[in-house]
């Protein structure tokens, strides 16, 4: 009897998907755990395993988006008579994931490879193929970036973006980070990132402050009934934003943890799509940029996101003297359609108080 394999959810808010490659051919024998397509979301690719054994046969093809829960392929006990062409079109040959992986940050469709020897596509492959095809007249686009533009511009036009900016006095949190580094280094095995601290300041003020932790929806604001903190990650293939749940209950510690874990697996492709769902606030800290301060764009729904520039040395008043000090430019982006002008200048204030007497991240 043949077994059915569908569209999977792959995350709670997801409705629908497209498969992105068929990592095995129609008629080929699938082992149940083998990765057998991989999924394109709203979020994120990731290849999904067989939840079955048996001769394939698909019945839909790369990029067609369907429902969750539709079957899309078949496992029988005998192989069809004639496979056919792969649903990748040109595809003829299977691929190692690290060349699948390589073709698609490169562009390349993995099907115009032939292998130079067996029948496997390998990462070598790849290499060797790039190298000897003329340039593209257009550069090609990741899947990450295209949803990435999609959502920017999106946001960008439907909520109404209002901005504020502080400069926070840094000197305190500069010595609180160097006085942590040996006591870090013996309890989580690195020193904090000034990202951390700030992902513990924007966690501290949205619990602090609840009306500022929801979004707008069907004409109304909802309220959110968990502090979570995303940040931007940049990778290979683009910009993500993974997220740290109820972030406002963590030591600045186990924010630190859950941050470098989030990274490495960000950078690596290998995020769970609810990982990058949902979120209260998100932190974009461009300072290793050496940017001076900028103006972030909404990550819908959320209603805020704090732009972070470079923490550096700048003319600062003391008691009325003109000194040297660290400082830190802030600037906040809301949605007008939640947040008046007080409520996120106070919640902006909130964060930089706290940044200012960085103890209190260690409460």
């Amino acid at each position: 009897m043949p077994y059915e394999i569908v569209m999977p959810q792959l995350g709670l808010t997801m409705t629908e998907g497209a498969v992105n490659t068929w990592l095995k051919q129609p008629g080929e024998r699938v082992e149940k755990g083998e990765m057998l397509f991989s999924v394109s979301t709203d979020k994120v690719d990731m290849e999904v395993e067989s939840t079955g054994t048996g001769f394939l046969s698909t019945l839909v093809g790369v990029g067609q988006t369907i429902p969750v829960g539709t079957v899309i392929a078949v496992l029988t006990e005998q192989p069809a008579e004639s496979a056919g062409e792969s649903p990748n079109g040109s595809v003829k040959y299977p691929a190692s994931p690290r060349a699948r992986a390589l073709a698609k940050s490169l562009g390349i469709e993995i099907g115009e490879i032939t292998p130079k020897s067996g029948t496997r596509i390998v990462e070598e492959d790849v290499k060797q193929y790039h190298a000897n095809r003329p340039a593209p007249t257009v550069a090609p686009i990741s899947s990450v970036k295209r949803i990435t533009a999609q959502r920017t511009a999106e946001s960008f036009e439907r909520a109404p973006h209002f901005y504020l900016g502080a400069e926070v006095n840094a000197g305190k949190l500069v010595v609180l980070r160097s006085e942590l580094g040996e006591i870090a280094e013996r309890r989580i095995g690195f020193k904090p990132t000034y990202t951390d601290f700030l992902l513990r300041a924007l966690a501290m003020a949205l619990g602090e402050q609840p009306g500022v932790n929801a979004y707008w929806h069907d004409r109304t604001v909802q309220r959110r009934d968990s502090a979570d903190v995303g940040f931007a990650a940049q990778t290979d293939t683009g910009l993500v934003v993974p997220v740290i749940r109820k972030a406002d209950g963590m030591s600045l510690f186990a924010i630190a943890t859950k941050r470098r874990d989030l990274s490495e697996r960000a950078r690596a492709g290998a995020l769970h799509p609810d990982e990058l769902q949902g979120g209260s606030a998100t932190l974009s800290n461009l300072g290793s940029e050496g940017v001076d301060w900028f103006q972030a764009i909404l990550n819908p729904p959320q209603s805020v996101i704090l732009a972070s520039g470079s923490l550096a040395k700048r003319p600062i008043v003391v008691e009325d003297r003109l000194e040297a000090g660290y400082s830190l430019m802030l600037t906040l982006s809301a949605d007008h359609r939640v947040l008046d002008g007080v409520a996120a200048a106070r919640f902006l204030m909130a964060i930089k108080r706290t940044l200012e007497n960085p103890q209190e991240l260690l409460l």
